[in-house]
Parts: C-alpha cells; structure tokens; sequence
C-alpha cells in the first residue's frame, strides 16, 4: 500500500566467541563443585573442561594482548561476579563469596 512502510528487522551476525555473560553460570559451577576455590591457572582448565566443546572457532584466538579469547571474557566475567557479589576479591584465587556459594545453578 502507498504510504505503508515494512518494518525493519534488524539481524545480528553469529558471535564469533562467547561472551563473558555466557561464562558465568560455568565459572560458578567450576567453582561450587572445587569447594568454593580455585587458582587462576585451574580455573581454566575447569572451565576449558566444563565448555570447551561449547566454545566458539573464535574463542580460540587470541585477542590483540596475546591472551586465548575465551579466557579473556572469563576474566571479564569474573570482575562481573565481583561486581555483583558472588566472588570475592582475591588475587590469583577464585573465590565464592556466601552468595556466589548459595546460588542455585540450572543444570548444564
């Protein structure tokens, strides 16, 4: 009809690596399930474990720092779950917080 437009649908290309939100409920299961602690070096491991079949062609590039980029949005995601409380500030520790222990994960 004259006059009527179509409204635009927006399309967004495929992720070419998973986002730190992605990551968090894997860091908090990693973590509850290694009562509550783990170094920064196992963590990835854990993690690389827990999702690697998961993770994107594109998370296993590196970013232009050097690093992996699926370790870097899990970094990213770890300052977010400090921001919100489930871990706590701990340096090359990966520590729940009381909250980030009780938190009720769906299944994987």
């Amino acid at each position: 009809m004259p006059g009527s437009s179509t409204p635009t649908v927006k399309r967004s290309a495929p992720r070419k690596w998973t986002s730190p939100e992605e990551l968090r409920p894997a860091i908090l299961s990693a973590l509850q399930d290694a009562d509550g602690e783990l170094e920064a070096d196992e963590i990835f491991v854990h993690l690389e474990v827990r999702i690697g079949d998961r993770l994107r062609p594109g998370d296993r590039e590196t970013n232009p720092q050097g690093e992996l980029r699926w370790r870097a949005a899990a970094r990213r995601a770890r300052k977010s779950l400090m921001d919100d409380g489930l871990l706590e500030t701990a340096p090359g520790v990966w520590r729940l917080s009381a909250l980030g222990r009780s938190t009720v994960l769906p299944p994987d």
